[in-house]
C-alpha cells in the first residue's frame, strides 16, 4: 500500500458518514412530551410529598431546588442540561430507594421511583436525540 492509499483510508475514516435516524422528529417529540410530563409531575409529588410528611418549607428548599435550576434550560432544550438532568436525577433515585425501605414509606415514595425512572430514561434520549437532530442541522 503506497502513502497516498493509506491517506486516503484515513481521510475516508475521519470523514465518517452518520446515518439518519429513523423517525428523528416523532422520536424527539415523545422524549420531550415525557421528559417535561415527568419532570413536572416529579415536582409535584415531590412537595405533596414534603407536605404529606409536615416536613417544613425550609427543608423542601432544598429537595425542589436542584431541580428547579434546570426550567430555563429545559425550555430551550439544551442538550447539556438534559445530561445534567440524569445525573441529578440519579441523587434522588437514591434517596427514593432508601426512603422506600423506610417504616414509613407511602404511595408518594413510589410514585417518585416511577417517575423518577420515566424521568431518567427519557431525558436521556431527548438529550441523545437533540445533540443528533442538531449535528445532522449544522452538516445540511
Amino acid at each position: 500500500m503506497t502513502e497516498s492509499e493509506h491517506a486516503a483510508e484515513v481521510h475516508a475514516a475521519e470523514a465518517k458518514v452518520i446515518k439518519a435516524i429513523p423517525r428523528l422528529g416523532k422520536k424527539l417529540s415523545i422524549a420531550r412530551w415525557l421528559t417535561r410530563g415527568s419532570y413536572g409531575l416529579l415536582l409535584l409529588v415531590l412537595l405533596a410529598n414534603g407536605l404529606w410528611s409536615a416536613t417544613p418549607l425550609s427543608l423542601m428548599v432544598f429537595t425542589l431546588v436542584p431541580l428547579a435550576i434546570f426550567i430555563p434550560g429545559l425550555r430551550r432544550e439544551h442538550y447539556k442540561t438534559l445530561s445534567l438532568l440524569c445525573f441529578v436525577t440519579l441523587l434522588y433515585f437514591m434517596v427514593t430507594v432508601s426512603n422506600l425501605f423506610a417504616p414509613n414509606a407511602n404511595l408518594l415514595d413510589v410514585a417518585e421511583l416511577v417517575l423518577l425512572v420515566i424521568l431518567f430514561g427519557a431525558a436521556m434520549m431527548f438529550s441523545r436525540w437533540k445533540q443528533y437532530s442538531l449535528y445532522q442541522d449544522d452538516q445540511s
